[in-house]
């Protein structure tokens, strides 16, 4: 037994030698890595530098360094099945590491890319589903039967299923958009049935997180929306027309008015970053209103964000435009007809003129 015990320590010392150069090595490493990857533009090389791969190249050196050893010194009988299947164990967790690692930074670095926060039940279930693997192949490793652990776990999940039934909703209807691809994060949506819209920050197990454009977050549970009408902004582009309400007075040159119209179009959308150069737009005449003729200018923003910059700049040239022209945009107008007694008081009909 004390044989044993010795043969284990030897190779437990140099499991924990190993690691810990590993880890100095590694600093080291990262150290210089850091200088060259800021020199970069990619992001890949960033997140190496920082914090990728942490802690592969120390169990990978504590395995390569206990198989040294193995040949070198053989272990006893009794000792080599043990230092065989830590060192399974050791490998799979480096796997785990490994996978996690790179699935974990291609969201982080899509989420830097798009400048909102990621989509947390990718993250959530990468993370899970290899934690689960990676647990059910150390037990294997370690001789212990997963079958009635799973047949266990399988029971415990349906009775957990019937409690958590809006939950597991939610959680489905998260994985079913995401799968679907119908929108995603940095996506701007339009909720059609409560009228909210903003851009998505975030996909979660429960809720989908909407920024809007006064900077607040709603937040949206995934079975509401998923039963929602909605309206993506973003494709099949991310530009949006945009429609501006005008009048004019009735004395009004239209043909004059629309030449000015188009004319601050072009240069909304040509002179200002929100607007789209060479969009033309158009006007379209809608009504004899009350007070004007009115009608519509169409122009178009780059992003959604970007139509009340265009919307702003056209209002403020069209007025200008307008008011050198002498070109007049109304106030409401109304006539009132006074009725006293059996006399009635407007315009070309006074009561001096009937009494005649």
């Amino acid at each position: 037994m004390s044989g044993l015990f010795v043969a284990l320590s030897l190779y437990a010392a140099v499991l924990v030698v190993a690691f810990g150069t590993g880890l100095v090595i590694e600093r080291a490493a990262r150290a210089v890595f850091r200088k060259k990857a800021a020199k970069t533009q990619t992001d890949w090389d960033d997140w190496v530098a920082e914090e990728g791969f942490h802690l592969v190249p120390s169990l990978v050196l504590a395995v390569v360094a206990t198989r040294i050893l193995m040949t070198i010194r053989p272990p006893a009988d009794a000792v080599e099945p043990l230092v065989t299947t830590g060192l399974q164990v050791v490998l799979v967790l480096a796997a785990i590491r490994v996978g996690v690692d790179l699935g974990l930074a291609t969201l982080r670095i899509r989420q830097k890319r798009l400048g909102h926060q990621g989509v947390s039940i990718l993250r959530n279930t990468l993370v899970g589903v290899a934690l689960t693997a990676g647990v059910l192949v150390v037990l294997d490793q370690l001789g212990i039967s997963v079958a009635p652990l799973l047949a266990t776990l399988g029971v415990g999940a349906l009775a957990l299923a019937l409690a958590l039934q809006p939950t597991l909703g939610n959680i489905f209807a998260g994985i079913q958009m995401v799968a679907a691809g119908q929108f995603q994060v940095g996506d701007f949506l339009r909720v059609n049935d409560s009228g909210v819209e903003g851009y998505v920050t975030d996909i979660g197990w429960r809720t989908t997180t909407l920024r809007t454009l006064l900077d607040n977050y709603v937040i949206i549970p995934n079975s509401q929306l998923a039963e929602s009408v909605l309206t993506n902004l973003h494709t099949p582009n991310p530009r949006v027309r945009l429609s501006i309400g005008v009048g004019v007075h009735y004395d009004t040159d239209l043909g004059e008015a629309e030449r000015i119209a188009r004319a601050v179009i072009r240069e909304v959308q040509d002179e200002t970053e929100a607007g789209v150069p060479g969009f033309e737009g158009d006007i379209r005449w809608t009504a004899f209103g009350d007070s004007a003729i009115t009608y519509d200018a169409i122009l178009q923003a780059k992003k959604p964000l970007d139509r009340f910059a265009v919307a702003s700049a056209f209002i403020k040239r069209l007025h200008r435009r307008y008011d050198e022209a002498g070109i007049e945009i109304p106030y409401p107008i109304r006539n009132l007809y006074l009725r006293t007694g059996l006399a009635v008081t407007g315009p070309g009909n006074t009561p001096e003129s009937e009494g005649g």
